[in-house]
């Protein structure tokens, strides 16, 4: 079966979209599914047809329902091929794109919407309880990041990392403030952001906050096969996102490495972490500092939900089950289309 992936972005600042369909495109040729990739950010809708003629794809499959469902839904039509979306993060909690007219009409029109967990899937139908029978939750995988040689770090110290591209939904300004007593109290502390910007306002604010805090370190652009020694370097990843619309790639991937995860307790981060078991949840600064404070205190509490997490995703989020359940489901809706034309 040929597919079509359509990517919101190709290009610039690594984010969890991007892995993602790279990810896929990769494991899908062992199910027996040839896919192509059109990037949405470098090709217009003419050049996508372009695309689409040459691949002949039986089915779209877009990546989110703002950024590439709108035009996985006209280039189906205009075909006559189904189209899936997948939702992601934003999609799913940011009301300028969960509300838009053109969100809206791509659900409604695609043969089917998988989600990442089961409470992203609840977030979907709870609002749109009309969609709940197309609605199907596919776990992502991960793939372990390889590691040869650790990032250099000062002898003694306590690294959080908080790999992040540069916007405001990351939450990167707050954890400056949330951390900056802490760190006034424990010299050892620091923190190393990893991430491009992906807005400049942001951003701006980001670096000039940042020149007046030494203990945190802007890393800027990590490329991705670098990550691998970028989470062997720290002792503590940290995701202050407003909200996830599944499993963050980089916290997957960090577990997967076996570094232990602190978390905001939103829902993409609650689907996955186990309180003091797989890592740690946080509602407020207050907590973070507390939970983060015990941890600098007893830092031999952090081997076990680091290896906890490890056997955790590598069991339940394998890449390989993610391509299969999508095949399945191609397969599903290919068989529905072929019922409907009979």
């Amino acid at each position: 079966m040929r597919i079509a992936l359509f990517s919101p972005f190709t290009n610039g600042p690594l984010r969890g979209n991007m892995i993602t369909v790279q990810r896929i495109a990769h494991h899908l040729p062992a199910v027996d599914c040839e896919s192509t990739t059109i990037g949405l950010d470098t090709t217009s809708l003419d050049q996508a047809q372009q695309l689409i003629n040459r691949f002949q794809p039986e089915l779209l499959h877009a990546f989110h329902a703002y950024h590439s469902g709108p035009a996985a839904r006209l280039l189906a039509l205009r075909n006559r091929r189904p189209y899936l979306i997948t939702m992601t993060g934003s999609d799913l909690y940011d009301p300028n794109f969960y509300n838009h007219p053109d969100t809206l009409l791509a659900l409604q029109d695609a043969a089917a919407i998988t989600c990442f967990d089961p409470l992203a899937a609840e977030q979907l139908t709870r609002r749109h309880p009309e969609l709940r029978a197309r609605v199907q939750v596919i776990p992502q995988g991960v793939t372990p990041l390889a590691a040869s040689e650790p990032f250099p770090r000062q002898s003694g110290s306590f690294i959080i990392l908080l790999p992040a591209a540069i916007r405001p939904v990351k939450g990167v300004l707050e954890a400056f403030t949330a951390l900056a007593p802490l760190a006034d109290q424990n010299p050892q502390l620091q923190l190393w952001v990893a991430g491009g910007d992906l807005d400049a306002d942001y951003a701006a604010q980001v670096r000039q906050q940042a020149a007046a805090l030494p203990w945190v370190q802007l890393m800027g652009e990590v490329p991705h096969q670098l990550m691998g020694d970028l989470f062997a370097a720290c002792d503590l990843v940290l995701n202050y996102s407003r909200f996830e619309g599944g499993m963050a790639n980089t916290l997957l991937e960090a577990m997967a490495s076996a570094r232990p995860v602190i978390a905001r307790d939103v829902a993409g981060n609650r689907s996955l972490i186990q309180q003091g078991e797989t890592g740690w949840l946080f509602q407020d600064q207050q907590q973070l500092r507390q939970l983060l404070q015990h941890l600098l205190a007893h830092p031999e509490l952090l081997k076990e939900p680091g290896a906890a997490a490890k056997m955790l995703v590598t069991t339940r989020f394998s890449p390989q089950h993610e391509a299969a359940s999508l095949a399945a489901l191609y397969a599903k809706v290919m068989q529905a289309i072929e019922h409907l034309r009979v």
